[in-house]
């Protein structure tokens, strides 16, 4: 079940609620879409709301026959919150996956943060994406020996070496210069404003250097307004994604705060290094030299010095990033995954 919330004349990312529907099916699974109100203003209501939404669900299915070995609730608030108020209702086992900002940010408000603090040291395991992240569950109250950490995987099939001039002319993409590759949300705390001030630099000390930002935001008429230097792609699909990891010299993410983001392991498989913040897991991924370069955040002059040194610096090669990085596939992560949750219902 992917709980959708209810929010009163409000979109939700790029669809309204009524526009999402409310079974399908996605990879072969039954995926169900239950709705539950939430309140502007009132976020510390949603844990209550949320499990008060799914427990008859969860109740006839159970008379239906249906019977769960255990719950996983994927972010921890409010979904990984809801879900173990529901499990311990329902005395059956629950499992708190974290990503990131569910941990990084969440907490900043002081009430969430109470609820966090209470109910996540309740779950029987708790899923961690970075060794950072662990520790930030720790100092939430959750006890060292029921966290697990799985990292994500990527698609090795999608996201390997390819030709970088190939996928150059495949994409449309000025053969020569260097190009700098931004993949994420256009938001400030993404640290896309802060690539945007490195880019000004960098168009007068490098006028061959083009950035090219690849996703949608709060900050793309920034982007689109920005100096002749910088390539405004828009949201592009995962595939093209990948494309746009061929035909780069390196990625950047100058991110404020981070879990473990996929993108930096996805340009690692790609063969192509990283300048990124020194922020959340990324010091856990960009671990090398050969690897990038790590940055303070709400630095753009520190930004703009690591992409110098990176683009004047001597080129590793492909295979060898490839080998540094040790980048665990979707397989090997969903493995990692599946023994928390055997863990958990005392399987293992």
């Amino acid at each position: 079940m992917a709980i959708v919330p209810w929010r009163f004349g409000r979109a939700l990312g790029r669809a309204k609620t009524h526009e999402i529907p409310l079974h399908e099916r996605l990879d072969g699974v039954a995926v169900h879409h239950p709705r539950f109100v939430t309140l502007p203003g009132l976020a510390p209501l949603n844990v209550g709301l949320m499990g008060a939404s799914l427990l008859p669900q969860i109740i006839k299915r159970r008379l239906q026959g249906r019977r769960y070995d255990v719950i996983l609730g994927a972010y921890a608030f409010p979904d990984g919150c809801a879900a173990i108020t529901l499990a311990k209702a329902l005395r059956v086992p629950v499992v708190v996956k974290c990503h990131g900002s569910d941990l990084n940010r969440v907490p900043q408000q002081p009430i969430l943060r109470a609820q966090v603090s209470a109910l996540l040291p309740r779950a029987d395991r708790v899923v961690v994406v970075s060794k950072k992240l662990g520790e930030t569950a720790q100092d939430l109250g959750v006890s060292a020996d029921k966290i697990d950490l799985v990292y994500n995987g990527i698609n090795r099939e999608r996201f390997c070496i390819r030709d970088r001039a190939q996928a150059r002319r495949k994409l449309g993409l000025p053969a020569q210069g260097p190009i700098v590759l931004y993949v994420g949300t256009l938001a400030t705390h993404k640290g896309a404003q802060d690539l945007l001030d490195a880019a000004s630099v960098l168009h007068k000390l490098r006028p061959d250097v083009r950035v090219a930002f690849v996703g949608d935001g709060p900050l793309a008429d920034a982007v689109k307004s920005a100096p002749a230097n910088v390539l405004a792609l828009g949201r592009r699909s995962h595939a093209e994604v990948a494309e746009y990891m061929h035909a780069c010299n390196l990625l950047c993410l100058p991110s404020w705060d981070e879990g473990m983001p996929n993108v930096v392991r996805e340009a690692h498989a790609c063969g192509r290094p990283v300048v990124a913040t020194e922020v959340g897991g990324i010091p856990e991924a960009v671990h090398r030299p050969e690897l990038g370069q790590l940055v303070p955040s709400k630095a753009p002059e520190r930004l703009v010095e690591a992409l110098m040194i990176q683009l004047d610096g001597p080129e590793v090669a492909p295979e060898q990033i490839v080998a540094m990085a040790e980048v665990p596939t979707w397989p090997e992560s969903a493995d990692a995954l599946a023994q928390s949750l055997a863990r958990a219902a005392g399987r293992m």
